[in-house]
């Protein structure tokens, strides 16, 4: 959906290096690559690459626009100015270089998507979704009973006022597995609830490992 929670790891490197965008069509030459502590939604991203045996994943935002609570995210998106055509969503039309250079780097071991059910509420992400529908035709996800023209994912990891979902949680993972057409036994195995399956911080989540890195307990 977009980057929600995620925080640069050191809070310094956000006033040295982070500008304040106000105009959309600064965000690409404005960008700048910083190590962070991700979205408590990427520990879904990590327990579905420990099953694919991946070590790196790639997250594409429909929205570059940082914005903790999905429901305010497109009064922010409609605040910046200089956004018609968009530029905020790497699915829009003035960005698709860098989407041809991020679709250079494949192949791609799986594509799954999950930015939720596209209400009225997320109506910034709607064309952006329907994009990345036509783009990637070999998409995977959970569909929701009803979203907007059917477009829509099921968020992997929502937090609704702040308490985790454990059975939703495990459920998405296990529908994943399956779309992935991954063996039994790895199915059953993310259709087993995890300890952090019930936390909500992030910073309980991930924690400091070394200066560069950040570790998770996979655990059940």
């Amino acid at each position: 959906m977009n980057p929600g929670a995620s925080e640069p790891r050191n809070p310094a490197d956000a006033e040295n290096h982070i500008r304040i965008v106000t105009h959309a069509c600064q965000i690409p030459r404005q960008a700048v690559w910083l190590p962070t502590i991700p979205d408590a939604t990427q520990a879904q991203t990590v327990l579905l690459m420990d099953a694919l045996d991946c070590c790196r994943a790639v997250v594409v935002n429909l929205s570059d626009v940082c914005e903790v609570d999905s429901n305010k995210l497109c009064s922010r998106v409609n605040a910046l100015t200089n956004n018609t055509p968009p530029w905020d969503s790497l699915f829009h039309a003035e960005r698709h270089a860098e989407l041809r250079k991020l679709e250079a780097n494949g192949p791609y071991a799986a594509m799954i998507g999950g930015w939720g059910t596209l209400s009225p509420k997320q109506g910034c992400l709607r064309d952006a979704a329907v994009k990345a529908r036509h783009h990637f035709r070999n998409i995977v996800g959970k569909p929701p009973k009803r979203s907007f023209q059917n477009q829509g994912l099921c968020h992997p990891r929502p937090t609704p006022n702040c308490w985790p979902k454990p059975d939703y949680y495990v459920d998405w993972r296990k529908t994943v597995a399956s779309k992935l057409n991954l063996p039994q036994r790895v199915q059953t195995a993310l259709g087993t609830m995890r300890r952090m399956d019930k936390l909500v911080d992030k910073d309980h989540i991930w924690t400091p490992a070394r200066s560069d890195s950040l570790s998770i307990d996979l655990g059940e």
